[in-house]
C-alpha cells in the first residue's frame, strides 16, 4: 500500500445496494402520491441511519393544513398562499408533509454505523458517497440527499456534494426561493 489508499469493507459496499432495494419500495408504496426527493437520515454519533421520502401529495396536505393553522403570505411578490407556503415547505426539512422510514434493523446497516465509530463527519461523507453509487445503479428522479441536523440547509448542501454545484434538477433555485420567503410567511 502506497500513502493514504481507501478501504473499502464489504458490507460498505452493500449499503448503496440496500438504499436502492428501499427507493424501490417506497417509490412503489407512495408512487400514487408523486415521490419527488429520498433522504438519508443520520442520527447523532452514527446511532441511527433511515430515510424520509417526500411526495408532492404529502406536500399538498400539509400546505392545506398550514392554511387552516393561519398562516399567510405577505411579500410583495404576485403569489397566492398556497402557493408561496407550499414553495416555503417543499425543501424544508422532513418534519412535515415527508413519510420516515427505517432499515428494519439490517444488519450489515448496524456494521456500517458501527465502523464509522461515533465519528458523524466521516459517516456524513460516506453516505454522500453511497448515494452517488445508488446514482449510478438506478434510475430515478427523485433528489438524493442526506439530512443530518435541523438546519434546513443541510439537504440542499447535501445534494450539492452529491450532484455538484447545480445541485439536481431546480432543487437549488427553489431553495433559493424557499429561503427569501422566510420572512414573509407568517402566522396570523
Amino acid at each position: 500500500m502506497s500513502g493514504v489508499e481507501k478501504i473499502v469493507l464489504p458490507h460498505t459496499k452493500m449499503i448503496a445496494s440496500i438504499i436502492v432495494d428501499e427507493l424501490c419500495k417506497t417509490e412503489l408504496t407512495y408512487c400514487h402520491e408523486r415521490p419527488y426527493a429520498f433522504a438519508l437520515l443520520l442520527g447523532q454519533q452514527c446511532n441511527y441511519l433511515g430515510y424520509a421520502i417526500a411526495t408532492s401529495d404529502s406536500l399538498a396536505k400539509t400546505v392545506e393544513n398550514y392554511i387552516e393553522l393561519g398562516y399567510r403570505y405577505q411579500g410583495v411578490q404576485k403569489m397566492s398562499d398556497e402557493e408561496a407556503i407550499r414553495t416555503w415547505l417543499k425543501w424544508a426539512n422532513p418534519d412535515d408533509g415527508w413519510h420516515y422510514g427505517d432499515f428494519g434493523g439490517n444488519a450489515a446497516v448496524q456494521r456500517y454505523l458501527d465502523i464509522h465509530n461515533g465519528d458523524d463527519l466521516l459517516l456524513r461523507n460516506s453516505c454522500f458517497e453511497q448515494l452517488k453509487s445508488v446514482i449510478t445503479q438506478y434510475e430515478t428522479d427523485l433528489t438524493l440527499g442526506v439530512i443530518y441536523g435541523a438546519n434546513p440547509e443541510d439537504f440542499r448542501d447535501s445534494v450539492i456534494q452529491i450532484y455538484g454545484k447545480a445541485g439536481h434538477k431546480s432543487l437549488v433555485t427553489e431553495y433559493e426561493a424557499m429561503r427569501r420567503l422566510d420572512a414573509d410567511i407568517c402566522r396570523l
